[in-house]
């Protein structure tokens, strides 16, 4: 009788951070506090027709589920999906995959379904090394997540002295710690001498013998633990190699996503690119940036860039359909074999990103919070990094765009100032902050004079809180800025709201732990 008290008063808890939730985040587009998630951002990527499980943020995959971020390579290995792993409502960590691309070939022709995951499992056998990335969200003991994963493996060997070897290897490093808590990683590298290393946050632990392909079945096989990382390979591991004769394309590593044909960045190509409306009127910049400029700038070079990208699509056959405009960016391959499209579709992405670096009111001057904290850390001063960024847009040869960008190995901001079509993403630099080079930008009104172009942006458009925002997305740090937008925007009662309904959430996954 008291454990079904206990279920309803954890329903009810659940209920409660639902509709709390739910009133916070989730409101029409009419209300005050619109969706969190900014589908026109060209950092946020949302999942694909069905495949809700996980997003790209400048260039890296998140698991929607947790919010958890992997990088796009660990070492030389490379990402193939990411996904949640659930007990009942909880959602206990998140998993990511990593191997060489080589195991990729063999799936990239393949449709998208189930089947495929089987000759990717093949494939790895042949594999040096394939990670899989476990990072907590919810507290776990050391000798319960021990057991979690070593009750996983034992099904599939018959070496249960291997097994248990695991289990002692894992409870043994999370002990060291106290427990599993969120944020941990463990670390699993699943190597070709059949043995399976184990690591807690860096630290080695030690190494199980002979269980490196029923690790990986774990996940990969048709009674895999998480569902959404067995959809997220196959979403992003199949039916991506060109099949064209006059347009090849590389491996694609991430999901795409179809939003809205008028979000362009991430948007897959089963619908034509629309031209996406300014943040703006055309005559908020003035007198900056003039209204004849803008329109020329948006309605006439923007419309063009995305005219021709529909284009080539179109005549580049299916394979091009599954390739999302952050993968097209990203592709070193695609730059050299099909430039053209490239350009384009990066031209398109650049411009997206440089419309809404900019502020019709507001825009200008310094930035402040982490921003602000990053740059001085990294340049000495805000005067430094401008500075920077003028002499390098001012040297440049030609037309192109100056970057002020993450770099997420070395974890800090570079400034770079890229000819054409150049974006970082293809060298894994996460974009904050941008500068249009191309004379279209600013030779109306500013002639040859760049400078004045560039103090002008300075001094009175950048939007710093994108840039913020942009920052924190690379950097992995805050909540989703459309939530902090609303709760300076809309006060108090939104954080309570929020923090109520976070109190309800915990309260009833404490109840349902009780139970099991």
């Amino acid at each position: 009788m008291a454990a079904k008290k206990r279920t309803r008063r954890a329903a009810a808890s659940l209920s409660m951070a639902a509709l709390l939730i739910g009133l916070c985040c989730f409101s029409s587009s009419s209300s005050p506090l619109a969706p969190m998630v900014d589908a026109a951002d060209p950092k946020t990527f949302l999942g694909t027709n069905n495949h809700k499980f996980w997003s790209l943020r400048g260039g890296s995959l998140v698991d929607t589920a947790t919010k958890i971020n992997f990088d796009d390579n660990l070492g030389s290995l490379s990402l193939y999906g990411v996904g949640v792993r659930k007990k009942g409502p909880i959602k206990v960590y998140s998993v990511g995959m990593y191997s060489d691309e080589s195991a990729k070939s063999s799936t990239a022709s393949l449709p998208k379904n189930k089947s495929a995951l089987t000759t990717l499992r093949k494939s790895l056998k042949s594999s040096k090394t394939t990670t899989f990335l476990l990072k907590m969200n919810f507290k776990v003991g050391a000798e319960k997540m021990a057991d979690a994963i070593a009750e996983s493996v034992d099904p599939r060997t018959s070496d249960k002295g291997a097994v248990e070897s695991l289990k002692k290897l894992i409870m043994n490093g999370v002990s060291a710690k106290g427990a599993a808590t969120p944020g941990t990683i463990l670390q699993f590298d699943c190597l070709s001498d059949g043995s399976v290393k184990v690591s807690v946050d860096g630290k080695a632990v030690g190494s199980a013998s002979g269980l490196s392909e029923p690790f990986c079945d774990v996940f990969l096989d048709d009674n895999g633990v998480s569902p959404a990382f067995r959809e997220s390979v196959v979403e992003n591991c199949c039916g991506v190699a060109s099949t064209s004769s006059s347009s090849a394309t590389s491996t694609a590593t991430h999901s795409s996503s179809s939003h809205n044909p008028i979000h362009i960045i991430g948007s897959l190509f089963y619908h034509k690119l629309k031209l996406p409306k300014l943040p703006y009127k055309y005559n908020a910049l003035q007198p900056i940036i003039s209204e004849k400029t803008l329109r020329a700038h948006h309605l006439k070079h923007n419309a063009k860039y995305i005219e021709t990208v529909n284009q080539l699509v179109g005549e580049g056959g299916a394979s091009l359909k599954h390739l999302s405009m952050e993968q097209i960016v990203k592709s070193k391959a695609l730059k050299e074999s099909n430039t053209v499209l490239y350009n384009n579709a990066a031209q398109c992405w650049n411009h997206l990103f440089f419309f809404r670096c900019m502020s019709g009111s507001g825009g200008g001057g310094e930035p402040k919070g982490l921003l602000a904290k990053t740059i001085r850390r990294d340049f000495g001063s805000f005067d430094n990094l401008r500075k920077e960024m003028e002499s390098s847009s001012i040297k440049a040869f030609g037309s192109g765009w100056t970057w002020l960008g993450y770099d997420k190995k070395e974890k800090k901001l570079v400034v770079s100032t890229m000819t054409g079509a150049g974006n970082p993403l293809i060298e894994g630099i996460i974009p904050i902050l941008v500068i249009d080079m191309w004379e279209h930008a600013y030779y109306l009104d500013y002639q040859d004079n760049r400078k004045e172009y560039i103090n002008g942006f300075f001094d009175r458009l950048v939007n710093w809180k994108y840039a913020q925002q942009n920052l924190k997305h690379a950097m992995g740090k805050g909540i989703v800025p459309e939530t902090v937008h609303h709760v300076s925007h809309h006060g108090l009662p939104l954080v309570a709201a929020l923090v109520s309904a976070n109190l309800a959430k915990k309260t009833a996954v404490h109840m349902l732990f009780q139970q099991s």
